[in-house]
């Protein structure tokens, strides 16, 4: 018996198609809530790049960075170049600042809504 090929974190529900609908439609609207909805794109003062932000409390923040923005960013090229995982820079002194400036502003909403505008939860 070949365990390595019949183990999987989650069933794939091949003999259940109706069902294998249905987890991949609540997939796809897990992807669009946690990594696109209520995001508000703005520009580092720093480097320029643009990432994609969401507060939710003044303790979390999301941070969704594209290809570009993680090239630009001084921090995570700093890390690079130590040989350290850039993956693993939460962020910079110069976004963190940014983040703080779009929250005061206004620009980025200081937390979640009350009530989720996706009708999520």
């Amino acid at each position: 018996m070949n365990r390595a090929r019949e183990w999987a974190k989650a069933p794939d529900f091949a003999n259940d198609p109706e069902h294998r609908a249905t987890v991949r439609r609540s997939t796809a609207r897990d992807k669009q809530h946690y990594l696109q909805s209520g995001l508000t794109e703005i520009e580092c003062r720093g480097c320029h790049a643009w990432v994609m932000v969401k507060k939710y409390s003044s303790f979390h923040t999301s941070v969704q960075w594209n290809p570009e923005a993680r090239t630009r960013c001084g921090a995570l090229q700093q890390a690079r170049r130590e040989g350290r995982n850039s993956a693993a820079v939460a962020t910079c002194q110069h976004l963190s600042a940014t983040i703080d400036y779009g929250v005061a502003e206004g620009i980025i909403p200081a937390q979640s809504p009350e009530t989720d505008p996706d009708g999520y939860w």
